[in-house]
């Protein structure tokens, strides 16, 4: 064994501490001594035991801006640019104008015009296809504002700089994905006034072997020497392996656990024809839910090909007078050229619809897990695209109180825990159904929304069977389960984030 190898690194940990005013990060010192991590985080339990050191841990956090908030901070907020575009128009101005007058592109007027509305600033007036806004209080600068560009100006700012209040706005400016969080738990070393005594008289602490090798064993050496003992209560250095993303890995497990349960996946196209989206589900052409704020419409291609033209003339006759359902329809005149427009699905339940079109006999246990797309304010629990879980079972008997086993079954077979249900609506379901799940932090939220198939729904299909069918908002029980609190960090590509997981 070298003198090299012989030097122990107490001391010189020791007289690191005392330079640094007698406290420093186990980072610092092993950065100081240019020492490998473990070396140091044993010599500092040796020391510690010794009561030559206190060791302790201080949990903290590091906030900065993300690319949207660097922008904002440069830019100002786009609500309040806005309002002040508004402003400078007068105070009341059609919507396209002040967006245009405030350089605020498409993809961010959502977020400017939810905001604005929700501080209180201005006021939605819509008249016929014209939307305006009209300012109803002076914009002033905000504690956001201000936080923005005070981390703006420090790069990073750590949690134990921050008052409670500035906390709360940090919250709110993570959940608009304005900052993000780098969660730190730093081990500080802090040497004791046995330390400094032991520094000052000067000592050369005694050489500990850490491991056993051949020479010493042969030699008999290994009787002279003290070895030192292994502390498994010892933190090692964080070791990083690959692993899959915690929100596939997750709908991986709803996956595995419908199949278990005897389901069938099944999948359909992002871009749909409204036949399928609306029309199969006995939802009229002039429902609100059909206008253009509330899908995602193609501009190129426009429209589709209505293939089965029997199924689309029972879905004509259905919407008109009820067909052979007992039903009275809607009565209107029903259009193919709308049935025939082609949108990106704004949900699962098209992939139900077409499944029974060509599954009639049964049993059928089917269910899908699978993206779909609204336009929305992006916010914490609100997304532009996001994945449902849609699910069917028909077979002859099939009654209302199957479903709701279903749906406890699907319940205990996720771990959801406590669960309530009550009395729903929903266009193509009757009797309907929605169901709560309890998050540790958000409350009670929707998990699923469930019916029983209208007969205006299933008899065009060709089914003549009973049908429950169920659609989980995914994204949710997610949030739920992995105890996440804002929809958009399901998506999250922070390492730091995704480690903690």
């Amino acid at each position: 064994m070298t003198a090299a190898e012989r030097r122990s690194s107490e001391f010189e940990i020791l007289k690191a501490l005392e330079k640094r005013g007698g406290e420093a990060t186990v980072e610092e010192l092993t950065e100081a001594l240019a020492l490998d991590h473990s070396a140091v985080a044993r010599s500092i339990l040796t020391l510690e035991q010794g009561n030559l050191v206190q060791a302790s841990e201080l949990r903290s956090s590091r906030f900065i801006l993300t690319d949207e908030g660097r922008s904002y901070a440069e830019q100002g907020l786009p609500e309040k640019r806005l309002v002040e575009a508004v402003l400078s128009l007068g105070g009341v101005a059609p919507l396209d104008m002040s967006l245009r007058s405030a350089k605020i592109p498409k993809d961010t007027a959502n977020i400017a015009l939810g905001w604005a509305v929700r501080k209180g600033w201005c006021q939605v007036l819509k008249e016929k296809d014209q939307v305006t806004l009209k300012v109803k209080s002076q914009p002033t600068e905000t504690p956001d504002e201000q936080l923005l560009r005070l981390v703006s100006e420090k790069a990073e700012l750590g949690s134990e700089e921050l008052t409670e209040e500035q906390l709360q706005t940090v919250r709110h400016l993570k959940g608009r994905k304005l900052l993000s969080e780098k969660p730190l738990t730093l081990r500080v070393v802090k040497i004791t006034e046995a330390g400094l005594e032991q520094l000052r008289r000067g000592f050369e602490p005694e050489v500990e072997v850490t491991a056993l090798t051949g020479d010493l064993l042969t030699s008999g050496k290994w009787r002279e020497v003290k070895l030192r003992e292994y502390d498994v209560t010892a933190s090692p250095p964080a070791v990083h392996p690959g692993k899959k993303h915690y929100y596939l890995e997750f709908l991986e497990d709803v996956r595995r656990t419908f199949l278990s349960l005897g389901f069938e996946e099944a999948e359909g196209p992002y871009v749909e024809m409204e036949l399928w989206n609306f029309d199969a589900l006995f939802q009229p052409q002039d429902h609100p839910a059909r206008e253009i704020h509330d899908i995602y419409v193609l501009k190129k291609p426009t429209a589709g090909m209505l293939k089965d033209e029997a199924l689309a003339r029972r879905i004509k006759q259905t919407h008109e007078n009820g067909w052979v359902t007992g039903s009275t329809g809607w009565r209107y005149q029903w259009r193919p050229e709308v049935a025939r427009r082609l949108i990106l699905r704004s949900h699962t339940t098209a992939v139900s619809a077409r499944y029974l079109s060509q599954h009639r006999k049964p049993p059928v246990k089917m269910f899908c897990i699978s993206k779909v797309f609204r336009p929305d304010v992006l916010d914490i629990t609100h997304a532009v695209e996001f994945f449902m879980c849609e699910g069917i079972a028909m077979d002859s008997g099939l009654t209302f109180r199957h479903l709701l086993g279903f749906l406890t079954q699907i319940a205990e077979a996720l771990g959801l825990g406590e669960t309530v249900f009550r009395p729903s609506y929903f266009p193509f379901t009757e009797p309907s159904v929605e169901s709560f799940v309890k998050h540790p932090r958000i409350g009670w939220v929707e998990w699923v929304g469930a019916g029983m198939f209208r007969p205006e729904v299933a008899g065009p299909l060709g089914v003549k069977h009973p049908v429950a069918a169920w659609g989980i908002g995914i994204d949710r029980l997610a949030m739920a389960k992995l105890g996440i609190d804002d929809i958009r960090e399901l998506h999250s590509t922070r390492l730091d984030f995704i480690r903690a997981r």
